[in-house]
This record gives structure tokens, sequence and C-alpha cells, in this order.
């Protein structure tokens, strides 16, 4: 059994410390409070990759979002907080992850289809830098066997602990940027083992208008789904529509659920996407016997009430 730590085990952690970050450049959180107008925040620069990552080991979970930008040496780079949590953010996620986890009929452990969070991936483009999504979803290593080593056929990629690479990709902004959001996903989908990416933008509430019903704000949310070799979808699905100031006589189309418009769909077979190397033509994953459907469902009138619902007028 380990001993209590006394006074002296504190002190000497927090001297450790502080000579840690004096031998090694690396970002440094704000002192103060900060709000979504002070975003982006720069925190750090010349940053080594390495540094930034064993940052990211320590602050990952510490409620902001960050966003590492490589400098033209390529091994040092910028760093921002480009976003911050919040009520909508968080409730929103375990939703999204709730949709993804129908197709496992109820099976809680040792699910075929695994959801999860903030699960560090590195940057597709070989440089090391890891960075995590809102929500992952990747297949069960027991779907997914691993390869025999070779020197001629390349290892699938995988997530930062070693386990298969999540296929499909969330990211939720609530104060992050639209730019920085869309930036994200087009990068996550750069990675061919990433089948889908689905983003999630949730304005500001017009804080003068709310629902006659329900007394929530007004508030504009707009979605995308990237998908490999195809066209980027979009949605419009607040209850105003983006460019509108009239909900009565420019009513939101997303206004009930179940409307087929408003659902995101995602064939589950995505999750399984597993080739042999080479890819041959007409490739297509296998789903194991136990799922239940053909396509994950999001439906996004679900996820407006819930953002509704998150900020109390």
């Amino acid at each position: 059994m380990s001993r209590a730590r006394t006074s002296d085990d504190i002190w000497w952690a927090r001297i450790f410390d502080r000579l840690d970050e004096f031998l090694h450049n690396y970002p440094k959180l704000p002192k103060n409070s900060i709000t979504e107008n002070n975003l982006p925040l720069h925190i750090g620069s010349k940053v080594t990759i390495r540094n930034y990552n064993t940052f990211l080991h320590h602050y990952g979970s510490s409620g902001y979002k960050f966003r590492f930008i490589l400098n033209s040496d390529n091994t040092t780079g910028e760093v921002y907080i480009i976003g911050m949590t919040s009520t909508a953010h968080e409730d929103i996620i375990i939703r999204l992850q709730e949709f993804f986890k129908v197709p496992n009929n109820g099976v809680v452990d040792d699910p075929p289809i695994i959801v999860t969070g903030q699960v560090l991936h590195y940057v597709p483009g070989g440089t090391r830098v890891e960075t995590a999504p809102d929500a992952c979803v990747r297949p069960n290593v027991a779907f997914v066997p691993k390869p025999a080593v070779s020197t001629v056929i390349p290892l699938p990629p995988g997530d930062t602990c070693g386990n298969p690479h999540a296929r499909i990709m969330c990211e939720v902004a609530v104060g992050q940027s639209v730019g920085e959001l869309g930036r994200k996903c087009s990068s996550w989908i750069r990675e061919p083992y990433v089948r889908a990416v689905i983003s999630i933008k949730i304005l500001e509430p017009i804080l003068n208008m709310r629902e006659p019903t329900t007394g929530y704000y007004y508030r504009a949310m707009t979605a995308k789904l990237y998908r490999q070799g195809m066209a980027v979808q979009s949605w419009d699905f607040g209850n105003i529509k983006k460019h509108s100031r009239d909900p009565v006589n420019d009513p939101p189309g997303c206004n009930a659920p179940n409307l087929a418009a408003y659902q995101i769909t995602i064939p589950i077979s995505e999750v399984f996407w597993d080739p042999p190397y080479p890819i041959p033509p007409g490739y297509t994953p296998a789903i194991p016997l136990n799922i239940v459907g053909t396509n994950f469902v999001v439906d996004l009138y679900r996820i407006q009430r819930v953002a509704l619902q998150a900020q109390i007028p």
C-alpha cells in the first residue's frame, strides 16, 4: 500500500513541474478565465510536436479545444485555444453517441461497434501531431484482426494507443468558429480509413426571441456530412433558419422528429471498412450478424432539441 502524500511531497512535485516547464517549451493555459470572445487565443509559440503532444496528454480534458499550426520548419508550431466546452456542446456529444450505439442492439459489454469520445489520433499527413474528435466510432478489434508484420504491405493506421482507427468522426462547435470546424473536418477526411465525418455547428441564440410553446430561444444550427468520394451534404436544422429573423412567416423545416430530409444516414458497413492490400475493385465491408439495421441514423431534430434545452431562458 502506498503512503499518503505529505506537504513535502507536494512541494517537491511542484518544483519538478516548474523545472520541467522551464526546460521544455510547453503551451501555457491562461491564468485568468476567458470567454469565447477571446478565441482564438494564442498560448504557445515554436512548440515542438513532442512537447505539444505531451501537453495534450496533460490538458486535453481541460475543457478547451486546441489547434496546432505547424511552422515552416516542420518541427515546431503555434498553439491556440479555439473552443471551449459548454452544456450544449457536451449534451450534443452524448446524444450523438447514442445514435451510433443503436446497431449494437443493447449489447454493452464488448459490443461490435465501439462508440467513444475524445480519443487521440494522429493528424492525417504524417507529422505525428496528435488530435482528438469530439466523438468517434470504431469497430471492435475482434472484427479487425491485426495484420501480420510485413515489409511490403503497410500497416493500417490506428489511434495513438494502437486501437483500430476510428471510421466515423464527429465534431461539434458552439463557440468554435465555422472556419475552424470546417478545417478540422476536412483534415479528418484526408485519412482513407475515416469513412465519414459529421459536423454540427450551433449558432448563438437570439436572446429576444423565444418559441411560444416552450420558451426556448430561437437558435440557428447547421450540419454537414463528409464521406469518402462523395459530395458534402449540408442541413439547416435549427428552430429558425440560419439567415432568417421571422420563424413564423419563414418557418424552419426541421420541426418534428423522423423527417427523412433532416436525418443523417451512414451505412453501418463503413465502420467495418478493413480492406485487404491492395484494395480490390468493388470491395464492400461485411456487417457482423449480431448488428441491427443497415444504416446509422442521426435525427437532427433530436439534436436541435438537446441544444435548445441546454440553455434555459
